[in-house]
């Protein structure tokens, strides 16, 4: 009961005291290391100047993050509603401080390392019009702006309801449906960037 209300005075806390409180309950180590891990083949690639290693950081690190946006909504969500109340609070308490950071580390990655691939100094430049690159980049920081704003948000609502003294069942479930269309979102215009992308590649 004392986590519970410690959970619930930490959510209506200001963003330093949530990110804090997250970090603790992911493990700081591996909060630190969902950043600097790929951020670090992120930076050597700008480095050393290398586009191979850049283009492989870029590809890596998105199929982490499209892969991950949509198991979570299409199979860990609604798994997690099939669970007992202990068991599914359990879970919920352990895996979600990680995903967050772990996705935000891997989409940012994904976001820096397309946008230096679209420079015209170290990137491919795809050969394209600065127009469909400019689109690219747009659709690619939106994509990561949308995560952080929506599917980030009812991950982290669903924790802290799940964590709650009373947790209130119907809106853990309304949650568990918004997450659902959130992620058919995030599905097709992931699916578009990628056609877009490999547009650029062909």
């Amino acid at each position: 009961m004392a986590v519970s209300h410690e959970t619930g005075r930490v959510a209506e806390g200001n963003v330093v005291e949530r990110i804090q409180h997250l970090a603790d309950a992911a493990n700081p180590a591996f909060a630190a290391g969902s950043f600097l891990v790929p951020l670090a083949f992120f930076a050597m690639s700008f480095a050393v100047a290398s586009t191979e290693l850049l283009f492989y950081t870029h590809v890596a690190a998105g199929a982490v993050w499209f892969g991950f946006a949509l198991i979570f909504p299409a199979i860990i969500g609604p798994t997690l509603g099939g669970l007992g109340e202990e068991a599914s609070a359990a879970v919920t308490a352990t895996l979600v401080p990680k995903a967050v950071f772990f996705l935000v580390g891997f989409s940012l990655t994904t976001v820096l390392s397309g946008t230096v691939l679209l420079t015209a100094d170290l990137g491919f430049g795809y050969g394209f019009s600065e127009t469909w690159s400019s689109v690219a980049l747009g659709v690619g920081w939106g994509l990561f702006a949308f995560g952080l704003a929506v599917p980030h948000r009812l991950q982290l609502s669903a924790y802290y309801e799940t964590l709650s003294p009373d947790p209130d069942a119907s809106r853990l479930e309304a949650i568990e449906k918004k997450n659902l269309v959130v992620g058919l979102f995030e599905a097709a215009v992931m699916l578009g960037l990628i056609v877009l992308m490999t547009g650029f590649r062909l």
